[in-house]
């Protein structure tokens, strides 16, 4: 499952992925550490779900998957908790107003700045098995560099520079695609890219100058919008979603969207496991709310209703079911609560009262 944020100071992540190694129990010692390495698994499994509090002076919370055991990670916002569930990075303001990339253990326990420079912070992606995170860096104003992050060292890997608009790993996560263009003008002439991890000359996936947001999915398609009509609509394009494959190959309209012209339209955000499923965005000026997306056929649906200040959704469960979001609007305000929601659509699942910007290794 791979996942892309969009929206106010949102998401990435992946599936939850467990390791267990069996001790040798010849010796004593080496039974007792077997035997206080699993009793610590599951606390450490369960730490699934992260999310802000705080409206004028943020917090970010990390907790079980349905709300208990929360406790404070630290000042900051737009958190991404690692696709094994045992680390959350966010952003915190550091000395002198700097923007800082930190990381935090769910556990607890004192987190490590690993970027200063950290823009656009809705965009962050980990790596499959956690050891890598793609996030831009530069100054307030101007390009960006998409930097490859080594989480045990903090190394630094510059792989782009330009103005990018989302980033995706491999689902073996030794590749990335990812959006970019080279002026800030409007709309943005922008290509989907393919690189690989350790470096290199990246290759052009599209070259019509109006492809952004690649999702990688697990079934080697990619999920990207195009920005269609910008000649017909008087404030800027619309968006829909097509597929192609990892070559740039068999491209696919997938959605046919009706988009009122202060509206931009779908942006896609996860995929489930088997492929079938992907979770949208729908947005636009003061609008955002949730849709699913038949990854076959293009049908969609809104996954709660179809509302300005709707349900805004940031993950999708590995298996494709169930929806992580929240609702309340985009003002200060106490009505916000995380929760989730199943994708055919229901009533909202209370997790967290008082609470935004949720992410989850499920």
């Amino acid at each position: 499952m791979h996942r892309i944020g969009q929206f106010v100071r949102f998401p990435g992540g992946a599936d939850t992925i467990a390791f267990m190694q069996t001790m040798p129990k010849s010796k004593l010692i080496a039974a007792l550490v077997a035997v206080t390495a699993l009793l610590a698994l599951p606390a450490a499994a369960q730490a699934s779900l992260t999310y802000v509090k705080g409206t004028f002076s943020p917090s970010v919370y990390v907790a079980n998957d349905d709300g208990s055991g929360a406790h404070k990670v630290g000042a900051g916002y737009s958190p991404h908790m690692s696709p094994d569930g045992a680390s959350v990075a966010y952003f915190h303001e550091g000395p002198g107003h700097a923007a800082e990339l930190k990381l935090a253990p769910v556990t607890g326990g004192a987190g490590k700045t690993l970027m200063v420079g950290w823009r656009d912070s809705f965009y962050l992606a980990f790596s499959p098995n956690s050891e890598v995170i793609a996030a831009l860096r530069g100054s307030e104003l101007g390009k960006r560099k998409l930097v490859l992050i080594t989480v045990a060292t903090g190394a630094q890997k510059v792989i782009a520079t330009g103005y990018f608009s989302g980033f995706s790993f491999s689902p073996e996560g030794n590749e990335l695609v990812y959006a970019k263009a080279n002026t800030e003008k409007y709309p943005p002439k922008s290509d989907v890219y393919r690189i690989s991890a350790a470096g290199g000359k990246s290759v052009a996936l599209t070259k019509d100058h109006k492809s952004m947001n690649p999702l990688w999915g697990p079934t080697g398609k990619i999920v990207f919008v195009k920005q269609l009509d910008a000649k017909k609509r008087k404030y800027g394009p619309k968006n829909e979603l097509y597929l192609m494959n990892e070559q740039g190959k068999q491209v696919k309209r997938l959605t046919h969207t009706v988009v009122d012209p202060l509206l931009q339209g779908l942006f896609p955000t996860d995929w489930s496991a088997n492929g079938k499923r992907i979770l949208a965005e729908f947005s636009g000026q003061d609008t955002s709310y949730a849709v699913g997306v038949n990854a076959v056929t293009g049908a969609q649906k809104p996954i709660v209703k179809k509302d300005e200040m709707g349900f805004v959704a940031t993950a999708l469960s590995a298996d494709g079911k169930t929806v992580l979001g929240w609702e309340g609007g985009f003002e200060p305000g106490t009505k916000h609560y995380v929760a989730t929601v199943p994708f055919t659509g229901g009533k909202p699942k209370l997790l967290v009262k008082n609470a935004t910007e949720p992410d989850w290794s499920l």
